[in-house]
């Protein structure tokens, strides 16, 4: 991991890809960071809320900003990410609480009682960094056990390794009965929202960047939501 100084902080790097921006004081990060906390504000889960993926907590600065206060649990390998933000960020730790572990072992000791889990996961491979298979095969129907019956799920999703993006999407979208895709402009990512019952696609959309104007993040103008058709569950 290279660790590079910011204006506001530190970015977190692996293979030229950012992983994280741990910026120190509340505001926009101008990346994928910003549309994710500004998508946890806007979903507003009312209980547990579970984050699979930590690195360095490139949510807080954006969370801190928009005036969440919620804690919520998270599980990630990374210590030394973890540990920068612990240096870094003090005054925000007590809303994370923070585990080491495998995320598939974590979760699958999870009661099924999230109200929001969000599936944030990267690993280094072949001089570069992309979703572990594990995020497109094992996670999406774990997650959806592991949620309320009214419980959301969001990941935020890379390239896949071998599928394209209509094939590797059906992976997820089965487990739910409505899924909606966030693309972003300057982003390769695209963000799916699920579950069983989820804002219209317009009003996401006009949250979203309500939030993020709120926030005075560059993503503001440079997102769409598009809604994907509900696919029944396989018998």
């Amino acid at each position: 991991m290279r660790v590079t100084q910011t204006k506001h902080g530190l970015r977190l790097s692996q293979h030229g890809v950012v992983i994280s921006e741990l910026r120190t004081s509340p505001g926009p990060t101008h990346s994928v960071f910003d549309v994710l906390a500004a998508l946890l504000v806007l979903l507003r889960p009312a209980g547990r809320i579970g984050v699979l993926g930590f690195a360095g907590g490139g949510m807080m600065a954006p969370l801190q900003a928009l005036g969440m206060k919620t804690a919520f649990r998270t599980v990630d390998l990374d210590q030394a990410s973890y540990d920068l933000f612990c240096q870094h960020c003090p005054d925000w730790v007590s809303g994370v609480q923070w585990q080491r572990a495998d995320a598939v072992q974590w979760l699958r000791k999870q009661k099924p009682e999230f109200n929001l889990l969000l599936e944030d996961l990267s690993v280094p491979q072949d001089g570069d960094v992309v979703k572990p298979e594990i995020s497109w095969r094992l996670l999406p129907g774990l997650i959806r056990q592991k949620l309320k019956r009214d419980g959301i799920a969001v990941f935020n999703l890379m390239s896949p390794p071998e599928d394209d993006w209509r094939s590797a999407l059906k992976k997820i979208t089965r487990e739910f009965r409505v899924t909606q895709v966030i693309h972003l402009d300057d982003f390769e990512n695209r963000i799916v929202i699920a579950g069983e019952q989820l804002p219209a696609a317009p009003a996401l959309g006009h949250g979203l960047r309500e939030l993020l104007r709120k926030l005075r993040s560059r993503q503001a103008g440079r997102l769409r939501v598009r809604s994907v058709r509900s696919l029944k569950l396989q018998p």
